[in-house]
């Protein structure tokens, strides 16, 4: 019999090559049917090019004319990293490229450390490829807000704005501490922190405290603080804090990413992650940032930090008609009413807002810092007293069944035997925080049955 080897070379995530052993080295029959070989043909070529996506291994394919041998190549860890790089995900293409981009770092992962110098030399560059969706809409947005004011039109409000902003930084600041790791990793460094997480080696871990002493970004600080603790307990923590306050006393300027423009804000949440006072009276001073606006991220840190001896200095920045913009004014004034029942300048900010009916049903919004924070009964007691104090002082009677209804739910409380008794209590129903929606911003509704 016959053999007739033909050799095909291919392009198989590095190099493949194709072997193919005809086992009858006979021409068809005159009486073979050519389209029926045409689509055997068709099939070889679907399977050569799946074996084209492979990274490794050997796959044998046969039919009826042909047994068709496909070897891969595996990549080196340089090869992987080159193509992370070239893997950039857009709208169109991101379930297909985060499909690669997670086949690649599994590989780099099964690597082991022969892979950690192709990383350590990565990640000394400071490149990046982003990954994140919303860091992505960041990019596009910029480029519009830029494309605009060239063009002499006002930029449209984007993400930006709700990080740049003082109730945004706020809140945002305080999601550090429940930072995690994601199926998805944010960006190409990211993901190759985590890599390095799961090779879990000495020199592995030697390459992620490098990165540390080096970067310029809150969002990888806070991922290598999270890695490294998982790693080695609090071994770095010094290390981690020295390093954020450190980046802000000497911010890197010039980023244009969402990770440079949420640096600050994610090393303010960071110290206060782990209650780092060291930095409190540099804060004080970072209330306001230059251009007169509230830094959110430090009214939160000063906030959890101080506690209620904070409420003195951000009630004042309260009183000053200097700060006008309303989120930063609604920052300062969640970390005053934290302390609702504890201060008196709470106390008097909370009946403030309560009475204040040009804001509408927002204000009632503050009743819920009644029931929150400090829940001690002399706390619960004395905003009662405070309920008392301002019924007594209003006849506005939507507020009073408001203030009723989480009068009665502080007493539940204090003591919760009273639960069952408020249950059987037909005056205690359609009041209080629970029916803030119905009672309040369905009057209309209510008022037409």
């Amino acid at each position: 019999m016959k053999n007739i080897v033909l050799v095909l070379a291919g392009l198989v995530v590095g190099a493949a090559i194709v072997i193919a052993v005809k086992s009858d080295g006979s021409a068809p029959a005159n009486g073979a049917d050519p389209s029926k070989l045409e689509r055997q043909n068709a099939e070889l070529r679907k399977k050569l090019q799946a074996a084209e996506q492979k990274s490794g291994g050997v796959e044998v394919i046969e039919s009826t004319t042909e047994k068709v041998v496909f070897q891969t190549k595996a990549q080196t860890p340089e090869e992987i990293i080159a193509e992370l790089r070239r893997i950039q995900p857009k709208a169109d293409n991101r379930e297909r490229a985060m499909r690669e981009v997670i086949h690649y770092l599994t590989s780099l992962t099964k690597a082991g450390e022969p892979a950690l110098p192709a990383i350590d030399q990565f990640l000394a560059t400071n490149e990046d490829v982003e990954y994140e969706e919303t860091a992505l809409a960041f990019r596009r947005q910029q480029k519009a807000t830029e494309g605009a004011r060239e063009n002499g039109e006002e930029p449209r409000r984007n993400a930006a704005d709700f990080v740049r902003s003082g109730l945004g930084s706020y809140f945002l600041a305080g999601a550090v501490e429940k930072l995690e790791r994601e199926f998805t990793p944010q960006s190409m460094r990211i993901g190759l922190f985590f890599v390095l997480h799961d090779i879990g080696t000495a020199k592995a871990e030697a390459v992620l405290v490098r990165v540390l002493e080096t970067t310029g970004r809150g969002a990888e600080v806070a991922y290598l603080d999270l890695i490294l603790s998982q790693l080695a307990g609090e071994v770095y923590k010094d290390k981690v804090l020295e390093v954020v306050k450190d980046l802000l006393m000497n911010p890197v300027e010039g980023g244009t990413s969402l990770f440079d423009e949420a640096s600050h804000m994610i090393l303010f949440g960071l110290l206060t992650k782990y209650k780092d006072g060291t930095f409190i009276e540099e804060a004080k001073n970072r209330i306001l940032t230059p251009d007169g606006r509230v830094d959110g991220a430090v009214v939160n840190y000063l906030s959890t930090l101080l506690g209620d001896k904070a409420v003195p200095l951000l009630y004042a920045k309260l009183q000053d008609d200097a700060v006008t913009n309303n989120g930063d004014r609604m920052a300062l004034g969640d970390a005053v009413l934290r302390h609702v029942g504890t201060h008196p300048e709470s106390d008097a900010y909370f009946k403030e807002v309560i009475t204040n009916e040009e804001l509408g049903p927002f204000r009632f919004l503050a009743l819920g810092h009644l029931v929150g924070g400090d829940t001690s009964k002399d706390t619960l007691r004395q905003r009662q007293k405070l309920i008392t104090d301002i019924k007594a002082d209003t006849e506005d009677e939507g507020l009073h069944r408001m203030l009723d209804g989480t009068h009665d739910r502080l007493d539940v409380m204090i003591d919760p035997s009273k639960a069952k008794e408020q249950e059987n209590d037909p005056n205690s129903q359609n009041r209080g925080i629970e029916n803030l929606f119905n009672g309040l911003f369905n009057r209309g509704n209510r008022n037409k049955e």
